[in-house]
């Protein structure tokens, strides 16, 4: 065991939390940083962090440090982020030689669905090769509270399913508002909790643009069967969520999906699309309900192209996706309306996944081993990097949807209710 490192990390309201050990013998110092997107939307990648000699290296999320020389730095989805960049342009060239240089060490996909899109990404570039091999897998943590299934005893006569997330429609809130009206033409007994704040349209890479596009489908939140909560503290969400039959995360595209496992960690199961990372940890049958949508190469939900979302095709296309997984999902859902002991085994395991797969202290312990790693390299020859991989190590867990040895998993994934 090395000595007790000063490991910076971004001092941001929550994300760094599911990156980063909740709990280290390290000492994690939290950082002030200047986000470049309040500057310009294009320069979203990048970021200075407050500077201090103290440091042994900065543990970055998404923003890569213009300023530090020694840093890991995990992603979402894509590495650099040049969403609105020329793709071989000037600034877009500058962020990937970051990470290419020998200042980054490791860099940390929270998904396979995320090294999927990094991979891709780079396909073309001559520095592809230096990147993969600095490239490990990693999900996100949770803290998985230590309480009972609160439904244990509950007989299902009455299905309660909760919606998180802000992003309205992307997140699958027209789905399970969707849900609420069919379930009330068909006489069944399902109630729809909706936390949210309601964000839709604009600047969500998903959503229709079309004017009032979205009217009918917050107009339905005022059915009987359906309670808009608005935003809610972390705590009343958990809640509800132990209280429920099933969490709904009908995404249309989700780099992870945090409310998942906030809702599997309170031994509720998980009402899902087949998309991004979700198939990850959501097994149809087994831990939840797993629809499948359209998805392009990479595993991100396949659509006529952000270019169109004004486009009347393309707001009949997301209608019509609506429509199609809300009447597959209440067809799915009525099986499970009075039978507890059909849902008996969908919330042991949702459970078990959570503790399986992203519990806090199996990745604080594996982070903790990497920064001790990293803290000790000095060579940029990237043999090195591959040595301080300790293969024999039990965290050391190849993947089966990646090649053997190529990517590092274990227990662990994140949550959050951005409502």
């Amino acid at each position: 065991m090395g000595k007790s490192l000063r490991v910076a990390v971004y001092d941001d309201r929550y994300p760094t939390s599911f990156v980063t050990p909740r709990s280290s013998r390290h000492t994690m110092v939290r950082k002030r940083f200047l986000p470049f997107n309040l500057v310009s939307t294009k320069l979203e990648g990048i970021t200075l962090i407050e500077p201090d000699r103290s440091v042994d290296l900065v543990h970055a999320f998404n923003r890569i440090p213009l300023n530090s020389s020694k840093f890991i730095i995990s992603f979402e989805s894509h590495l650099p982020r040049q969403f609105a960049l020329r793709r071989n342009g000037r600034m877009a060239t500058y962020m990937r030689s970051r990470i290419a240089g020998h200042a980054c060490r490791r860099i940390i996909a929270l998904s396979h669905f995320a090294r999927r899109c990094f991979l891709s990404q780079h396909a073309d570039y001559p520095d592809a090769g230096l990147l993969a091999d600095k490239l490990i897998v990693r999900h996100p943590s949770i803290v998985i509270p230590a309480v009972e299934d609160a439904m244990v005893n509950d007989s299902a006569e009455e299905l309660i399913l909760t919606f998180v997330g802000a992003h309205f429609g992307r997140k699958g809130g027209c789905v399970a508002v969707k849900i609420a009206e069919k379930a009330m033409e068909q006489n069944l007994p399902i109630r729809i909790n909706i936390v949210s704040s309601l964000q839709v349209g604009g600047h969500i890479w998903t959503d229709p643009t079309s004017p009032g596009f979205f009217d009918p489908y917050i107009k339905l939140l005022g059915l009987k069967n359906v309670r808009h909560h608005g935003a809610l503290p972390n705590d009343a969400v958990r809640q509800l969520l132990r209280n429920s039959h099933f969490g709904i995360l009908a995404t249309f595209g989700d780099t992870f999906g945090y409310s998942a496992l906030e809702s599997m960690s309170e031994h509720t199961p998980v009402l899902g699309t087949k998309i991004c990372a979700l198939p990850e940890f959501l097994e149809d049958g087994v831990n939840g309900i797993s629809l499948p949508v359209k998805l392009n190469d990479v595993g991100d939900w396949w659509s006529p192209g952000y270019d169109f979302r004004g486009d009347a095709d393309y707001a009949r296309y997301f209608r019509d996706e609506v429509e199609r997984l809300a009447t597959e999902a209440v067809a799915r859902l009525t099986v499970y309306i009075g039978q507890p002991n059909l849902m008996a085994p969908l919330r042991r395991e949702a459970r078990r996944t959570a503790e399986t797969m992203f519990a806090s202290g199996p990745a604080g312990e594996f982070l903790d081993a990497l920064y001790d790693r990293v803290a000790m390299e000095r060579s940029s020859d990237p043999a090195q990097l591959d040595s301080a991989l300790d293969t024999s190590s039990p965290l050391f867990l190849p993947h089966a949807s990646s090649p053997q040895g190529t990517a590092i998993q274990s227990p662990d994934a994140p949550v959050s209710s951005a409502a």
